[in-house]
């Protein structure tokens, strides 16, 4: 027998299931930013309302009859398996369970009712630190303060040590990174030829696709009004790699 889609994650619900993903603070996070998430948590949880008792009966009923007959209950069928004196307590309970976001009715309909995935299991949504500007032109200076925690999509969570970087300029609009933008980097000392690096030369930072050869480094724009940025062996030992670019954010 086949269990409805509510059954088959009732382990992922809690009493007062929240309707968004918590979000997660990584630690060493000052502490004013950990009561922030405290704060938005506790809001979404309290969105959603848990169901009373009854409530969750009718709700396993009308699951139950999905999965065993592959269609929801009539409100006459409803009636007589919970002995109610009319159809129309059983219309107030559906209802009360709309209101709550766990169902959604069609009038209209005889077998009118439709399951919503309120109890599916949910990911945290993990939290990286914004710690300040990289340029995307001249280097400006680099700030190790962090400035907010930023939840990050999964389809850019990539790699163990990520961070996030406010972009400062045009220089890489060529492949797509623009000012204002929220640069996402995975830190590691070294990068291969070609990767978008964010790249600290003495006290400052920038963005650029990182070359490496015997000649020195070159530091290459993605934009013909910016000038390439190279330097010789000599001068490579004031240049080391803060990250490489995994991703990047835009508000609108």
């Amino acid at each position: 027998m086949k269990s409805s889609f509510h059954e088959r994650n009732r382990r992922g619900c809690t009493q007062r299931p929240a309707p968004y993903p918590p979000l997660i603070a990584p630690r060493h996070v000052p502490q004013h930013a950990r009561l922030e998430i405290v704060h938005i948590n506790a809001v979404y949880s309290a969105i959603m309302e848990p169901l009373t008792p009854r409530q969750r009966q009718v709700l396993d009923f009308v699951e139950r009859c999905c999965s065993e007959t592959g269609s929801p209950p009539t409100l006459d069928e409803i009636s007589g398996h919970f002995s109610f004196k009319s159809s129309n307590s059983a219309r107030q309970h559906l209802r009360l369970i709309e209101r709550k976001g766990y169902l959604r009715l069609r009038p209209g309909r005889a077998r009118g009712i439709r399951l919503t995935p309120t109890c599916a299991p949910l990911q945290p949504v993990p939290l990286v630190p914004l710690v300040g500007r990289i340029a995307a032109g001249d280097p400006i200076a680099a700030t190790q303060d962090i400035e907010a925690m930023i939840p990050i999509p999964g389809e850019i969570w990539r790699g163990d040590h990520l961070f996030a970087l406010r972009v400062r300029g045009d220089s890489m609009t060529g492949v797509g990174i623009f000012d204002g933008d929220i640069a996402v980097v995975n830190a590691q000392p070294v990068a291969e030829n070609g990767t978008i690096a964010a790249v600290v030369i003495g006290e400052d930072v920038t963005l650029k696709r990182f070359f490496r050869s015997d000649q020195g480094i070159l530091l290459r724009a993605a934009n013909d009004d910016h000038s390439d940025l190279a330097f010789d062996p000599h001068d490579s030992d004031n240049i080391r790699i803060a990250g490489v670019l995994v991703g990047t954010l835009r508000t609108f």
